[in-house]
């Protein structure tokens, strides 16, 4: 699941291309990181990422139904009953 987000933070911050992902994800603060779930292995204290292969075989695997159910009922639990009306944009 960490490296679904970072690759979706990776193309809310402008990246269009796998490459791009991936060198977004390698220049990505320590602090986002740390809030995405990332764990610095004990082993190799230096920090890694994942590769741009890593990150191309992961969404080549993604069940993409699966994920729009996902997201769609996330984005449904957001929504607040009694509230009048509210907005949620979400693009891309």
């Amino acid at each position: 699941m960490t490296l679904l987000a970072l690759t979706a933070c990776a193309v809310l911050a402008g990246a269009r291309s796998l490459l791009a992902v991936g060198e977004w994800v390698a220049d990505a603060p320590s602090a986002l990181l740390e809030r995405l779930g990332t764990v610095v292995d004990p082993l190799v204290p230096k920090r890694s990422w994942p590769a741009e292969s890593t990150i191309r075989r992961l969404l080549a695997r993604i069940d993409a139904d699966a994920l729009d159910r996902t997201v769609g009922a996330w984005l449904a639990d957001r929504q607040s009953s009694g509230q009048g009306l509210r907005g949620l944009a979400v693009d891309g």
